[in-house]
């Protein structure tokens, strides 16, 4: 996430609860709105999963975020990236007092480049740590991070 010369950025989500355990959110930063309301919910036996879950939306904000930053670290070392998919899982477990809590997240990326690939390695490396929300959630909860390259040889 780049600091656009900024000493902070404030990220805001207002929720507005509509009924049983649905909320609808509006994230925004400085009073300008970040793409269209969203649904949450909570999973049966409270909710009805008519939207995505507390642990899903997790998931998704460091899926997303380590995807970006993969996409990124790879842009500048100039590697052609035709495609990127993340499968992320949130395990949610009993901590001790049987609460549920969410004991580890597996992250599954996989990028599709092409061309020169001769840097992504070191890209592999480096890229986790320009995570905003990854290396903040991780000293917290453990977060497994797998890149599976998928790479296109040249057609002859």
């Amino acid at each position: 996430m780049e600091m656009k010369n900024q000493p902070e950025r404030r990220f805001a989500v207002h929720i507005r609860h509509l009924e049983d355990y649905r909320f609808v959110s509006q994230a925004s930063e400085d009073g300008r709105d970040h793409g269209a309301e969203f649904i949450s919910d909570e999973p049966d036996p409270v909710g009805d999963a008519s939207g995505p879950s507390t642990p899903a939306l997790l998931g998704a904000a460091i899926g997303h975020c380590l995807s970006a930053s993969l996409l990124e670290t790879l842009k500048k070392a100039r590697i052609r990236v035709e495609d990127m998919e993340a499968d992320v899982i949130a395990h949610v477990i009993p901590n001790k007092d049987g609460l549920p809590r969410i004991g580890k997240i597996d992250v599954n990326i996989t990028p599709t480049v092409s061309g020169d690939t001769a840097r992504s390695g070191r890209c592999e490396e480096v890229f986790q740590q320009y995570c905003t929300v990854c290396s903040s959630v991780k000293e917290g909860i453990s977060v497994d991070v797998n890149v599976d390259w998928k790479v296109l040889e040249p057609v002859a």
